[in-house]
């Protein structure tokens, strides 16, 4: 009978917390880092408006039609393939979805008044109503709507079609090509650029008894290196405001510039324009190079809706929209929007509701909204795996990133890799007997050095980043302390009799260094 000698080898318990309890600690501070970024995912853009709500409407690059008839909301998106139509409830829950394939032009615009659709197709302006397609007029290059009718150029003449009589008729006739018509969702009237090469001119058309009578309104000589562009008008009472974008480019680098101007209807003439500044109310700096601008009248005043870069988070950067409204001669802006990559085209539907197409890709767009309705504002606040996902990744990013702001972490442990080489040359006999006064002393020099550098991580991006926990007077003296006290806890629980000096020691400098690293490594870029 054999019996097997061999000792099966005892595993250690204290080996396995040496592991295990500061994995927990990690996991603990993991866990606060994706909580911190799921508050900042699930905040609002302001306190008067809702977070972006996603709809189920894609579109490419052109600018969405959005109506509000009978308490829903009808969204018209340009598709690779026609139109989609998307019919939302009062809380942007979808209601009805359909899209009619048409020829329209890639960068065409379209009008429709639910029943109808007029789009441009290789110059041939199209009627679409119930399936059946007609073509209106030839030769046709662009397209402005409004809310009842729209109007379209043919070289150097303007036309416009009224749905009730189905005729379009001329009503104005510049000397040169129109190079711009635009016209505002609430209004019969219309704004015609004229002229494609230096001299040019703005025209707008009013409607008089039946009748447009053009008034010039802006002269401009342009350059190779800039141009105005981007004409948007609304009309309250018998005031008009009128916007349009200066673009140029200089060295390589581009700027947009606004300019703002308003007049009674009979006094257009020769308008004189104002440079517009947006000033970010919430943080306080002048917002740069606005596109996409869209002009409304809200309680008689006038109201910008438009994109630009800046912050969404205290991360993160993206393509914003934002609404301004003009008080004491300033243009406040607030961000409404909180959606990630580049927002464009934003159109309001009502007072409180504003639409939106946020970039994909290059080519693929998806509508979203921001709300005023206070149940769409609190619903909006609810947790997503989206939410989730986001933070959960954006923690794991700042993981990697923080190893780059504990690189001075080398030099925490200078004075204590001095000091013990100092001593294994002079003195080892303390070291082989492993007197308790150079473990303290070793603990000691590390936990100071650390204190002295880690104040440059301690900055204005991490006072900007950090939850309120680390961000009190003084926590750049007081967190190392207790990221300190704690390393030393856990030193004390894990060790056993087979731990030496070294051991001890550079399990201490390993395991602050690592809570460091997601207790404030994490805040610093």
């Amino acid at each position: 009978m054999n019996v097997d000698s061999k000792v099966k080898k005892k595993k250690n318990p204290s080996n396995r917390k040496a592991y295990l309890l500061p994995l927990a600690i990690v996991l603990l501070l993991v866990g606060l880092v994706v909580w911190n970024n799921i508050r900042q995912e699930t905040k609002l853009p302001n306190k008067d408006w809702s977070r972006s709500v996603s709809i189920s409407a894609e579109s490419i690059s052109s600018e969405p039609i959005a109506l509000k008839e009978n308490n829903q909301y009808h969204i018209y998106t340009h598709v690779k393939n026609g139109i989609k139509a998307t019919i939302l409830d009062e809380k942007l829950n979808v209601v009805s979805e359909k899209t009619e394939k048409l020829p329209i032009d890639e960068r065409g615009n379209f009008w429709t008044n639910g029943k109808q659709i007029a789009f441009v197709s290789q110059g041939d302006l199209i009627i679409s109503e119930g399936g059946k397609q007609s073509v209106l007029d030839q030769g046709v290059e662009f397209l402005a709507d409004t809310n009842d009718r729209f109007a379209y150029t043919k070289g150097n003449e303007v036309y416009a079609y009224e749905p009730e009589s189905g005729k379009s008729k001329l009503i104005f006739a510049a000397k040169e090509k129109v190079a711009e018509l635009t016209a505002s969702p609430e209004s019969s009237s219309f704004i015609a650029v004229v002229g494609e090469k230096v001299e040019m001119e703005a025209f707008y058309l009013t409607e008089k008894s039946g009748q447009y009578e053009p008034n010039s309104i802006l002269k401009y000589s342009k350059t190779p290196t800039d141009k105005i562009y981007n004409f948007k008008f609304a009309e309250a009472g018998d005031d008009v405001h009128i916007l349009y974008t200066f673009y140029s480019s200089k060295q390589g680098t581009k700027s947009f510039k606004t300019f703002y101007s308003s007049a009674p209807r009979n006094q257009l003439k020769d308008l004189s324009f104002a440079s517009v500044n947006f000033k970010n109310v919430s943080e306080g700096y002048e917002i740069e190079n606005p596109t996409y601008l869209n002009l409304n009248i809200e309680d008689n005043s006038p109201t910008i809706l438009f994109s630009a870069r800046g912050a969404i988070s205290t991360k993160k950067d993206a393509g914003n929209i934002y609404r301004a409204s003009l008080k004491n001669d300033t243009w406040e802006a607030t961000r409404i929007s909180t959606t990630n990559d580049f927002s464009i085209y934003p159109v309001k539907a009502d007072d409180q509701t504003v639409f939106w197409l946020k970039a994909e890709s290059v080519q693929d767009y998806q509508v979203h909204a921001a709300s005023q309705d206070p149940a769409i504002i609190k619903s909006s606040q609810s947790i997503s795996k989206q939410d989730v996902y986001n933070a959960t990744f954006d923690a794991f990013a700042a993981s990697i990133v923080s190893f780059i702001a504990m690189t001075n972490a080398f030099i925490w442990i200078v004075p204590t890799i001095l000091f013990l080489g100092i001593l294994y040359a002079v003195r080892i006999d303390v070291i082989e007997e492993e007197k308790p006064w150079v473990k303290w002393v070793s603990i000691a020099l590390f936990v100071l050095t650390q204190l002295y550098v880690i104040q440059s991580l301690f900055n204005n991006r991490f006072y900007t980043l950090a939850p309120e926990y680390l961000t009190f007077d003084g926590s750049s003296l007081v967190v190392p302390i207790i990221v300190s006290i704690v390393a030393l806890y856990v030193m004390q629980a894990v060790k056993n009799k087979d731990w030496g000096l070294f051991a001890q020691v550079s399990y201490f400098i390993g395991i602050t260094v690592l809570f460091q690293l997601f207790i404030v490594g994490t805040y610093v870029y």
